[in-house]
């Protein structure tokens, strides 16, 4: 039960923040800022849409997962860590232009590498914990 309550909670959060991406998503449009500027707002607003969405889904189905206790939380943090790690550069590349999908410099773009890197080493790992648990309650 208490992994299915911190995946709702931050499920609701993340979903929170993806909303709120939808405020500049809006303005630029509206405003008729370049592509690239709402492009960013348009992944930050969705992608953070979609992962708050993934928590709340996993907290319906975790307690179906015949995992321990130490798997069903490193699951759980995976997951949170993963789209808490979006939470933070989504909105910052498209606030600040940079995209942080390589390690070039300037230091804000690699700090975003790290968050994405953190982001989707958190979502790959959390996902074959997924698979190993759905494969063990077939």
């Amino acid at each position: 039960m208490w992994h299915a309550t911190q995946l709702i909670m931050h499920g609701a959060i993340i979903l929170f923040v993806g909303l709120l991406c939808g405020a500049p998503l809006g303005s630029a449009a509206v405003r008729g800022k370049p592509e690239e500027v709402v492009r960013g707002w348009r992944v930050a607003h969705s992608s953070l849409v979609m992962g708050g969405i993934l928590l709340l889904a996993l907290a319906g189905v975790v307690s179906q997962l015949p995992l321990s206790t130490f798997a069903l939380a490193f699951l759980v943090w995976a997951f949170v860590a993963s789209s808490y790690g979006f939470a933070v550069v989504l909105p910052l590349a498209a606030h600040y232009g940079y995209r942080g999908l390589s390690w070039k410099p300037p230091l804000l773009n690699r700090v975003l590498y790290v968050g994405n890197m953190v982001g989707a080493v958190g979502l790959i790992v959390g996902t074959v914990v997924l698979i190993w648990g759905a494969y063990a309650a077939l």
